[in-house]
This record gives C-alpha cells, structure tokens and sequence, in this order.
C-alpha cells in the first residue's frame, strides 16, 4: 500500500510534464479553421447571383443604374467555390466611381496606377475597347460551408491560406485576424448580430452578422460584410475615406 501514494505522485508530475508538452492538450480551432457541410444548395454550380448598387441609406444611385453584373459559380470542390464575375458599366458609371474614391483631381497616370494595383489585388482584368460598354472581368475563390465563409483573395489564390469573412455561429466581437500576401495586416470585427429578421433583401427580411473589415488603404476606411448563415454573403458595404460610402447587394439564388 505504502506504494500507491508515490505511483499517484509520479504519476501526477508525469501528467504535468506532459500537459506542458501539449501531448494532453486538445487543439482548439483558430479563428481560420473551419468546418462544416460543404455540400450547400446555395453553391451549387451554375448558381447565379444578380446584385445591385445603392448609397447606403438604401436609396439608387443614377449613375449605377446601367451597370449589367453576371457573377455565377463555375466550379464547387468539396466547398472550395469558384466564383466568376462581368460588370459592364459606362462613361457616367466610371466618372462615378472617380468621384467616390475620391480620385477625379489625380493625374492620368496616377489614377491608372490605382486602377492597376486594384485589379490585380483582386484578379481583374478590364476592357475598355468600347467606351460605353466598358467589362471588369474576374474569377475569385471562397471556401463555403454551413458553419460560414472564408476567402482566397487575400492570399493570391493560395488555398493553404484561407482567410475568414465570418463564421455564422461567432458572437458581436469576435475577431479575424490576418497578414495578407502583401504583408498587410487585416482585422474583421464582428459588430452586430440580427436577433429578429431585420436586413431587407428584395422582398425579404433576414437575420444577419456583419463584419467590419479594417486594414491600412489609401482609399477605404473600412468594409463592411452582411451575411446569412443560410444565404451566404448578402451585402458588402464600402466606406471610403473621403466620407462617402455604397453598398453592393446580393440576390442568393435560393432565396
């Protein structure tokens, strides 16, 4: 019996050894892990997603109202989402866009460069052949799964660096934080979590979480994200520095 007592204490500090070592310890999830159903209605291939631009009290924007969007999924694997995108707007539309980041007083050449740094921060491409039908043409990849969303734009297409948009189940203040492909560090916030069906999209009323992005841009302040744990990303509201802010809103296609 007088050797049960050193056995128990041999074995205790053994325990604690090895808890210190992480041997005994259960990995948590880090804000950029993420599970969940992939198989989802919502991102289905050839889903389509029409969207629309407003100020962001909700009222039109004149200038916007000629743009034609197609964005549809043109791959899914196992959630890993490929999504397809084609604006097509006109002169007044991109004097529009000039004024809003606050760029219609810059030189030629400088708006060119901001121009061009965007567009390959996001994998766009734009033909201005026809100055009345000008095409921003893009592909990005999201991961999407029951438990929320996560991007690939960030990271330049590397799948081993996804990057969290939002998880549906996290609560006001959780936070995603990153360093992009740049070495530019990014902070999603949590802000607000609906408790009763209040975002309108079209005719409906959803729950949503909104996430606000911040990180340092010449030209944003900070981006908000507004999503549906059913419906995915529903809106996306930009605002830039100069005090004006938009808002892109999206039509799921199982709504």
């Amino acid at each position: 019996m007088k050797r049960f007592p050193c056995f128990l204490a041999t074995f205790t500090a053994l325990a604690l050894i090895l808890s210190g070592c992480d041997l005994f310890t259960k990995d948590e999830p880090g804000p950029n892990d993420m599970g969940g159903n992939p198989d989802l209605e919502l991102t289905k291939v050839g889903n389509t997603f029409p969207s629309y631009f407003a100020n962001d009290d909700g009222s039109s924007i004149p200038a916007l109202d000629n743009v034609k969007d197609s964005i549809w999924i043109s791959k899914n694997d196992n959630g890993i989402v490929t999504t397809n995108y084609q604006f097509t707007f006109d002169q007044r539309a991109l004097s529009y866009a000039d004024s809003l980041f606050g760029t219609s007083s810059l030189p030629l050449s400088t708006k060119l460069a901001v121009l061009d740094k965007y567009l390959e921060k996001y994998g766009a491409t734009i033909d201005t052949t026809d100055k009345n039908a000008i095409k921003v043409r893009g592909t990005f990849i999201s991961k999407n799964t029951s438990e929320g969303l996560q991007e690939f734009i960030n990271s330049r297409g590397d799948l081993t660096k996804p990057f969290t948009v939002m998880k549906y189940g996290d609560g006001v203040g959780a936070k995603y934080e990153f360093t992009d492909k740049d070495g530019i560090h990014i902070t999603r916030t949590i802000t607000s979590k609906s408790t009763t069906d209040d975002y309108p999209v079209g005719f409906w009323l959803l729950k949503v979480s909104k996430v606000e992005e911040r990180k340092d841009d010449p030209f944003i302040d900070y981006i908000t994200y507004v999503g549906n744990h059913k419906f995915g990303l529903v809106g996306v509201r930009i605002a830039m520095k100069n005090g004006k802010k938009f808002v892109m809103g999206i039509f799921p296609p199982t709504l």
